[in-house]
């Protein structure tokens, strides 16, 4: 092959080359563009479309299952000895989620009340609903401390102590674990519903709160219809776009979603926002690691630990936080000191542990963990852990509790357990491999250009190389005087052998 055509061959490999690496430039950056704007419109919630089903009736099965403490010596505790617990469960209940009263307010604005309705599963638990459980009296560690606040002041300590003894009231109390989650008849809430009703609206005590299959709250949020990073973002919880429980503004802001439905497109360096009732307030989940679930690539994210600490909270506590590690919900449950942590003190201050006997924290088993698929920021599945404690105080005028030593009382810790259907996996895993598959072309078409490119300049400069190999060679002059003897001589030689 003439000089000329490996020349001509060589140009054309680079142009390709270039070529292949100018479309795949632009190919990625239009591709990404394309998948954004097409999973943007399938997260939008708005009416019939597969993310209003997907939020309005979760393909998931949820279940959550409730760790009771029960107390091992409660005459002792009363003389002042350490409490001795010991962890009881789960009980599990199968958690079926519904959206009731949905109103769209325009084509970005969504209303609707959340119902969350429990079965107890027996065959998954434990324990029964009939197991006999001792714990602390919540009621009556309630009214003993608002006898030291404004209100309960004019009972006087005599007062309180007569009531107590009239109504049989004990410290602690032992009833099944069925109805300490489901609530159980209490002279001191009966008391307390008739004296205080705008507070106190039930007879009964439970760690349900009332909350089984009541519509005890709404929201107003967004569909994401303006933009991607506005889908399920909290507009209004119970008819006010700001809390009142806490100290600062910024601690009594609603940020993020309900917990249900998350903006796509989520990254490592992320942080995730959400509202909580259970903890009257908004909270974060950072980035803990990457993951397989069923098959589908996660990015795994937890309560961060450092979420209870006092120089994170300041906003939150009343006076001095009582330490790192739990939050004060007191304000937001008719002022009884109950607490928000990790279960078992996880990441809280050892104090709390050193007070009590029977915790064990564990990361594993204790963390609270989601795991999203990043693309859609669809939970594949996770585990909302929780614990409610409450303070039992010292009172040296009070009879049930002027001996006692003061400590935080666990009393249950909950884990929300989620996982989604295989059907939906497969889906995600589906659109995960799509969106993987249209970065993966860009990139390979690139490679292909790029080797091109490589060779062809390779072989350019071997025959840039070669070229000047042959200027440098002595070059063979016919009209040197040299050649031209040679030729005489050769003549010569010719006519004597002729």
């Amino acid at each position: 092959m003439s000089n000329r055509k490996i020349s001509c061959l060589n140009f054309l490999l680079l142009m390709s080359g270039l070529g292949l690496i100018a479309t795949a430039v632009i190919t990625y950056f239009f591709s990404q563009s394309m998948v954004k704007k097409k999973i943007h419109e399938n997260v939008i919630i708005q009416n019939n479309s597969s993310a209003y089903k997907f939020w309005s009736d979760p393909p998931a099965a949820i279940y959550r299952k409730y760790y009771l403490f029960d107390v091992k010596n409660p005459h002792e505790i009363e003389k002042g000895e350490k409490p001795q617990l010991e962890q009881k469960g789960p009980y599990v209940y199968t958690e079926k989620w519904e959206k009731r009263h949905v109103e769209f307010l325009g084509p970005n604005e969504i209303r609707f009340t959340p119902v969350v309705s429990l079965k107890f599963e027996p065959s998954l638990s434990a324990g029964l609903e009939t197991d006999k459980i001792t714990f602390l009296n919540i009621p009556a560690v309630g009214m003993i401390e608002q006898t030291a606040r404004s209100r309960f002041k004019e009972l006087g300590p005599a007062l309180v102590n007569a009531l107590l003894a009239f109504l049989g009231t004990k410290l602690f109390e032992t009833k099944t674990a069925g109805e300490l989650i489901s609530g159980y008849k209490d002279p001191l809430m009966e008391l307390a519903k008739t004296f205080l009703p705008n507070i106190i609206k039930d007879d009964k005590f439970s760690l349900l709160n009332g909350e089984n299959g009541t519509e005890w709250q709404n929201y107003t949020m967004m569909t994401g219809y303006d933009s991607a990073e506005n889908v399920g973002k909290i507009i209004s919880w119970k008819n006010v776009e700001k809390l009142n429980f806490w100290h600062t503004d910024s601690a009594n802001l609603i940020n993020g979603t309900d917990g249900t439905f998350y903006p796509p497109f989520l990254s490592r360096n992320k942080k995730i926002y959400s509202f909580n009732p259970d903890m009257c307030r908004s909270y974060h989940l950072s980035y803990l690691k990457d993951n397989t679930i069923g098959g589908v690539s996660t990015y795994d994210f937890h309560l961060t630990p450092n979420i209870f600490y006092e120089l994170e909270n300041e906003g939150f506590c009343e006076g001095p936080c009582l330490g790192n590690g739990v939050l004060n919900i007191s304000n937001c449950y008719g002022g009884v000191s109950g607490f928000i942590s990790q279960p078992h003190f996880l990441n809280a201050d050892p104090k709390f542990r050193e007070g009590l006997s029977g915790l064990n924290p564990n990361q594993s088993i204790h963390d609270f963990l989601l795991h999203f698929e990043p693309t859609t920021s669809v939970p594949l599945g996770g585990n909302i852990r929780l614990q409610i404690s409450f303070y039992l105080l010292q009172n040296d005028k009070i009879n049930l509790v002027k001996n006692v030593k003061p400590v935080l009382f666990p009393v249950v810790w909950f884990d929300e357990d989620l996982a989604l259907d295989a059907d939906t996996r497969n889906q995600l895993k589906t659109v995960a491999f799509y969106v993987k598959l249209v970065t993966v072309i860009p990139i390979i078409v690139a490679s292909i250009g790029g080797f091109l490119m490589t060779f062809s300049i390779y072989k350019i400069l071997i025959n840039l190389n070669d070229k000047k190999s042959e200027s440098s060679l002595p070059r063979d002059d016919l009209d040197s005087p040299i050649n031209e003897s040679s030729r005489l001589v050769s003549d010569n030689d010719a006519k004597i052998y002729s």
